[in-house]
């Protein structure tokens, strides 16, 4: 934690006139005030600004202990050193009266100034208590920030070797097959693998990822040797609307994996609606009768996670999931 010491000084004055203010009330309020905000003699005017300065150590004292031992747990430390120097302080600040001013007993000293130095030992510690306590805060939202983004690239990584796994195991299909629509596979999977590596960015324009399932769509027919029922449409505004990448293609790839695509069936069915600062994603796909990977995927787990870090309070996820048939409705809130 930085030290503030001007801010620090900056507000013991306020705090300096005004206790004085507030001490020299009553005589205000009868006509009689002792305490001038600037004195007009220049003696008055150097007292001043000496008790002032005498008064700042005050304050700038348990400041300077506490930010120095505190946060190492050396508290007691702290205290022996505070205690020393407030006592070293108060006999400097008597010296100086008694050579300014006219002569007065210690005790009386001590009286006359008992409550102002408790008060200015207690701005002081005041004010870094709330700095630390501020700082504390701060540094807990970055350390759940840097969490936060931790997880979510833990998150996409998952997406990348996931994604790629079944599209080789599509490739290799296509090859073992010795089908012609191989190596254009191997083609569409480079461009598919160069946005996912290379496209980093937090937010990416929804024309871009509507462009990435395009390409992926186009990957997965190339594994049919006949025609399938697999289409996106596109409603809206898109051009200016961003969202997060590879937010959308686990729905897709899930409807692949699981969907009906033998010669005939329904297939995927999905839509885009973009209006105002909303997205509305919809996909609907028939179960096919082949058998699921054993493990489960970790698409849709992931997909909900990310939306859950990515967009709090701004997004509303609803999956039907029955013997027949599996549908998302997602609705996103984009911007703030």
């Amino acid at each position: 934690m930085k030290k503030k010491l001007p801010l620090l000084l900056a507000g013991f004055i306020v705090c300096y006139y005004a206790m004085h203010i507030a001490y020299d009330l009553p005589n205000l309020v009868h006509g009689t005030p002792n305490f001038a905000w600037l004195p007009a003699q220049r003696f008055a005017l150097a007292a001043r600004l000496a008790d002032m300065v005498m008064a700042s150590l005050f304050a700038l004292l348990p400041y300077i202990v506490l930010h120095t031992y505190y946060p190492k747990g050396k508290t007691v430390t702290a205290v022996l050193l505070g205690l020393a120097g407030v006592v070293s302080v108060f006999f400097m600040q008597y010296a100086l009266r008694r050579l300014l001013l006219q002569p007065i007993r210690l005790r009386n000293f001590f009286l006359d100034n008992l409550f102002f130095t408790a008060a200015y030992l207690l701005y002081g510690v005041v004010f870094y208590f709330v700095r630390y306590a501020w700082h504390k805060e701060v540094e807990q939202k970055d350390l759940l920030l840097q969490n936060r983004q931790a997880e979510l690239s833990f998150l996409r990584s998952q997406i990348n070797p996931h994604f790629l796994f079944n599209s080789l195991n599509n490739i290799y299909s296509l090859v073992y097959d010795h089908s012609p629509n191989a190596l254009p596979a191997i083609a569409g999977l480079s461009e598919l693998l160069r946005y996912m590596l290379y496209d980093n960015k937090e937010l990416v324009p929804l024309e871009k990822e509507l462009a990435y399932i395009e390409k992926y769509i186009g990957l997965q027919k190339l594994r049919f040797e006949h025609p399938v029922e697999a289409q996106l449409q596109v409603k809206g505004n898109i051009s200016a609307v961003t969202i997060a990448p590879l937010l959308l293609v686990p729905f897709i790839e899930n409807a692949f994996k699981h969907g009906d695509f033998a010669e005939g069936g329904r297939g995927l069915d999905a839509s885009l609606y973009a209006v105002g600062n909303k997205v509305y994603f919809y996909c609907f796909n028939t179960k096919g009768l082949g058998q699921k990977d054993a493990g489960g995927g970790i698409g849709l787990a992931n997909i909900q996670r990310r939306l859950q870090l990515l967009y709090p309070g701004r997004h509303a996820l609803q999956i039907e999931d029955n013997q027949h048939s599996f549908t998302v409705n997602l609705e996103l809130q984009y911007g703030q």
